[in-house]
């Protein structure tokens, strides 16, 4: 009858309508009481959902007194787990400790040769028994994942991650002091397992802080990763070695002065020296110089001390961050290149600011030098310079109130040069002739790296917004992504290596990309040493990247690593081929 057939395509479409609503699995590999479904971003990231039975479990990386491992290992090339499910804790019998999983387990992985490789996922699921099992899957037969189910699929596994956060031991102990963390009781575990000798794992409790020592059984292994729980809340915090001295803070703090004059001959400078030499030709023959050249340093530690300030919240959180992050971020970009665009269009004339806008304007003393220098900072923080790499890398390893002691040095270095031209005009005055129709023609010609700074903004916007813009380049190198376990074992060999960290939107790192790393002196002597090149693009955040980038003792770019006969050496911002020969040799 009609109204039963309509009732049944009722019926039909609904469940289709439902079913469409469920992220669809990307594929499954399955067991007897276990199953793996596979997600991938279309990029290099993948989702590893794996989900035991009801009554079943797998174990953590570190399954702790009992238990197998579940690892997930590729055929060729290299992966690296980006952060996985919190198992849950368990005493057995009263004696044994274990880290399951009796839901699903999440493990989000950074794969750089997608199509290229075979996963193999190795667990013991196990109830009244234990049953080892293997699993192969290739990554070239991975179905496309849409972007709505990765989204899906990404938030459900993100509800399950434990946070990540970077802790610091010194060199010479195995010890970490954990600060912030005002919880009754903690659990500290060990990412590997047997590698600390037994019972040598000591935590203390002190006040806000709880201090972890241990011993490893193998005095050439260290460890590198363990989950912490907090009262319950769960941290994996990667642990990073720092030299096993102490550097003096007055002694950082001159490196992070003298850094913040030379930031000012830095290539992403140029374009806002064009805006300070504007204003200076306006105001040099005027009377208030204490105040313009204090209102610029207020403007210049006001921006400095306004981005340490969500740098240390981020910190705090987990994020592993470093100086100019806000490049990152296209909507701070986006915005940046419509101021850029109004300034370049109002110092060629073709557009005037409302009257009221003007009437403010003079009212507001200092107002101008005020906000070059905050524009000034927001453009030049992602450049790092001789001595600021240092200072700031060693800032971030250290307690808040040092990390705003080095940025507020590095800001009085960074607006001192400008406000001594402020205190003493005179020698500007020396050198330019008297104000007249010139000042209009120089006005113009100032404007032009105004507009060189927006087209830059954009391009660097296109890119984050994933367009087919590309970059081209002459050279023939080969370039490789940073792969942290390649690497490894290069550096195992001997094998000699340059790491270039890097962004489009770092002008320094584009100079330098186009005299240094596209010049036939440093093509000649990468073939000439046979060297293993690989670039870590920060453009976009990357958790890995921003993770390796800290682990050199650097939080700014440009960064330059050349590795030879195991050893690394940071080279300078501005390196020559003979420097390169002589750590080469």
């Amino acid at each position: 009858m009609f109204w039963q057939r309509y009732i049944a395509s009722l019926i039909i479409g609904v469940t289709i309508a439902l079913g469409s609503m469920l992220p669809a699995k990307a594929d499954s590999l399955h067991t007897a009481h276990t199953d793996i479904d596979i997600y991938s971003d279309n990029n290099h990231e993948l989702i590893a959902a794996i989900t035991p039975h009801q009554g079943w479990h797998i174990y953590w990386q570190n399954p702790g007194d009992i238990g197998q491992p579940t690892t997930i290992t590729p055929k060729a090339g290299n992966i690296q787990i980006i952060n996985q499910s919190t198992p849950k804790k368990h005493i057995a019998y009263e004696i044994m400790r274990e880290y399951f999983y009796d839901d699903t387990a999440y493990y989000k992985l950074y794969i750089p040769q997608m199509n290229e490789t075979v996963l193999t996922f190795k667990f013991t699921e196990c109830r009244d028994v234990c049953r080892p099992r293997k699993l192969n899957y290739d990554l070239a037969d991975l179905q496309t994942t849409s972007a709505e189910q990765w989204h899906k699929i990404e938030q459900q596994a993100e509800l399950t991650f434990p946070k990540k956060i970077k802790i610091y031991s010194p060199m010479s102990e195995n010890l970490v002091v954990l600060k912030g963390f005002a919880a009754d009781t903690l659990d500290f575990v060990p990412a590997t397992a047997h590698l600390l000798t037994e019972d040598s794992l000591l935590i203390t409790p002190k006040g806000k802080k709880w201090l972890i020592s241990w011993q490893t059984e193998d005095p050439n292994k260290r460890l590198t990763q363990a989950l912490f729980w907090a009262d319950e809340k769960a941290y994996l915090a990667d642990i990073i070695y720092t030299g096993g001295h102490t550097t003096p803070l007055l002694y950082i703090l001159l490196l992070a002065f003298l850094g913040g004059i030379i930031l000012n001959a830095m290539p992403c400078v140029f374009p806002i020296l064009s805006l300070k030499i504007f204003t200076l030709l306006q105001t040099a023959q005027k009377k208030g110089r204490w105040r313009r050249a204090l209102s610029y340093t207020a403007g210049v530690l006001g921006s400095f001390l306004l981005l340490t300030a969500f740098l240390v919240i981020l910190k705090k959180q987990g994020e592993a961050i470093g100086w100019g992050f806000q490049l990152q971020s296209p909507w701070f970009v986006g915005a940046m290149a419509i101021i850029f665009i109004l300034l370049f269009l109002f110092m060629m004339e073709w557009i005037r600011f409302p009257n009221f806008a003007n009437n403010f304007t003079h009212r507001a003393a200092g107002l101008n030098d005020f906000t070059t220098g905050f524009f000034a900072v927001l453009i030049a923080s992602p450049c790092t310079g001789p001595f600021m790499g240092a200072a700031v890398g060693y800032a971030f390893m250290q307690s808040n109130a040092e990390i705003f002691a080095v940025f507020t040095a590095l800001a009085f270095g960074y607006a001192l040069p400008y406000a001594l031209i402020e205190l003493y005009p005179q020698t500007l005055s020396r050198l330019l002739p008297k104000p007249g129709a010139w000042m209009h023609k120089v006005k113009i010609l100032l404007s032009i790296p105004v507009l060189l700074t927006a087209l830059w903004l954009l391009w660097v916007l296109a890119t984050q917004l994933h367009t087919d813009f590309k970059q081209s380049t002459k050279t023939d190198l080969q370039w490789q992504p940073y792969d942290v376990l390649q690497i490894e074992n290069l550096t195992a060999n001997g094998e000699n290596i340059f790491i270039d960290f890097t962004a489009k939107w770092c002008l320094t790192c584009q100079f330098n990309d186009k005299f240094m790393l596209q010049s036939e002196a440093f093509k000649h002597f990468i073939q000439k040493h046979k060297v293993h090149l690989f670039k870590a693009d920060l453009t976009e955040d990357n958790d890995i990247y921003n993770s390796a980038l800290s682990s050199y003792g650097r939080d700014g770019i440009p960064v330059y690593i050349y590795y030879h006969d195991g050893k690394y050496e940071i080279l300078p911002v501005f390196f020559t081929i003979a420097q390169l020969e002589k750590v080469a040799n």
